[in-house]
C-alpha cells in the first residue's frame, strides 16, 4: 500500500528531512520549517528524484506544494 500524504514532523531546527526506500515506495519525513528554506526544498526534492520519486503527488506536503 502507497500512501499518498506526507508525515510532518518536528525533530527540532537541526532536522533537515530524510527520505528513504522502503519495499513499498519512497517515505519522506518532511519537517514544517522547510517552507522557509528554499536550499533545504532543493535538496530534498533532489533526495526524493534520486530515489525516483516525483513531488508534488502528496497534496499536504511542503515540498510539493512549493514546487
Amino acid at each position: 500500500m502507497q500512501q499518498k500524504d506526507a508525515l510532518i514532523v518536528d525533530y527540532g531546527p537541526a532536522f533537515d528531512g530524510m527520505v528513504v526506500r522502503t519495499d513499498e515506495g519512497i517515505v519522506c519525513v518532511v519537517p514544517i520549517q522547510i517552507r522557509a528554506r528554499p536550499e533545504v526544498q532543493a535538496s530534498m526534492r533532489e533526495m526524493v528524484t534520486d530515489l525516483g520519486g516525483e513531488c508534488g503527488h502528496c497534496p499536504h506536503c511542503p515540498l510539493g506544494q512549493a514546487s
